[in-house]
C-alpha cells in the first residue's frame, strides 16, 4: 500500500509539471525569466537608492528565487482541494496527498530554476565553499512551512471561498514587507517590528547567510524559523484534522 501511495504522489508531481507549462511556447523558462525580470527592474530603479547594500544584485536574487517558490506554492496549495474536487470525490485516497503533490511539483521547479540562477549567482559573486551546503537544509525547513501554510489556506478555502481571494491581495503586500529588494537596517527603526514580525524576513535571513554572506546560518535564526514552522505545522495539522470530513460535502 506504502509503494502503491509512492507511486500515486510521483505521478501526481509529474502531472501537475506537465500541466503547469502545457501549451506553453516557452515551458520551463518562464520559471527563469520571472525572477530574472524582477531582478533586472530593481537593479534599474533601486541600484542606486540602496548602493550601500554590498553586492546588491547578489542580495536581490537571493530572496527572488525563494519568494518565487513562496509566492507559487501557496498560490497553488490554495486552491489544492478545489482542484482535485473529481479525484477527491472519485477516488479513496488520504486527502492530504493532494497538497504533498503540488508542494513536490512547485520544489521540483523549484530546485531546477535554482540550477541556472546559483550559476547566475556565481558571476555575481557568491563565493564556492562547503557552506552552500547549507542551502539544503534551509530548503527543506522552508518547504516544510510552504506546505504547512498552504494545507492552512487550502483547508480554509474549501468552506470559505474568500480565503482564496485575500490570499491573492495579501502576498503582494507581503512582498514589500520581506526584505527582498532592500536591506533591513535601511528600514526606519520605528518600523522594524513590522517587518520582523513577517516570518519571511526570518527565512530570508538564513537564505543569505548561505548565499550572500557566505556563512553557516545564523543559529539565531535558525531557532525563529524552527519555532515558526512548527507553530504553523500544528496549526495546520489541526485545522485539516477538523476540517477534512466536510471536504467531499463542500466541495
Amino acid at each position: 500500500m506504502q509503494g502503491k501511495r509512492r507511486y500515486i504522489i510521483l505521478f501526481l508531481i509529474y502531472k501537475n509539471l506537465q500541466l503547469k507549462y502545457k501549451h506553453s511556447v516557452l515551458g520551463f523558462l518562464w520559471s527563469l525569466l520571472h525572477p530574472f525580470m524582477y531582478l533586472l527592474i530593481f537593479l534599474a530603479i533601486f541600484s542606486a537608492a540602496f548602493s550601500t547594500t554590498e553586492n546588491y544584485p547578489l542580495y536581490v536574487l537571493s530572496g527572488l528565487v525563494f519568494w518565487i517558490y513562496f509566492a507559487g506554492a501557496t498560490g497553488q496549495l490554495c486552491n489544492v482541494f478545489i482542484k482535485n474536487t473529481h479525484l477527491i470525490k472519485s477516488l479513496n485516497l488520504p486527502k492530504i496527498i493532494y497538497p504533498l503533490t503540488e508542494l513536490g511539483s512547485e520544489l521540483v521547479s523549484f530546485l531546477l530554476g535554482l540550477i541556472p540562477f546559483m550559476v547566475l549567482m556565481c558571476f555575481l559573486g557568491m563565493h564556492i565553499t562547503f557552506n552552500l551546503l547549507y542551502i539544503i537544509p534551509v530548503i527543506l525547513l522552508f518547504s516544510i512551512f510552504l506546505f504547512s501554510v498552504g494545507l492552512i489556506l487550502g483547508s480554509l478555502n474549501v468552506f470559505f471561498r474568500d480565503v482564496g481571494i485575500l490570499w491573492n491581495t495579501i502576498s503582494p503586500a507581503l512582498f514589500y514587507l520581506s526584505p527582498i529588494a532592500y536591506a533591513f537596517k535601511l528600514v526606519p527603526e520605528r518600523y522594524k517590528f513590522i517587518v520582523k514580525y513577517n516570518p519571511l524576513y526570518h527565512f530570508l535571513e538564513l537564505v543569505r547567510n548561505v548565499l550572500w554572506q557566505n556563512q553557516p546560518p545564523d543559529m539565531h535564526y535558525v531557532g525563529r524559523c524552527l519555532l515558526i514552522t512548527s507553530v504553523t505545522a500544528i496549526l495546520a495539522f489541526l485545522i485539516y484534522s477538523k476540517t477534512r470530513n466536510g471536504f467531499i460535502s463542500n466541495l
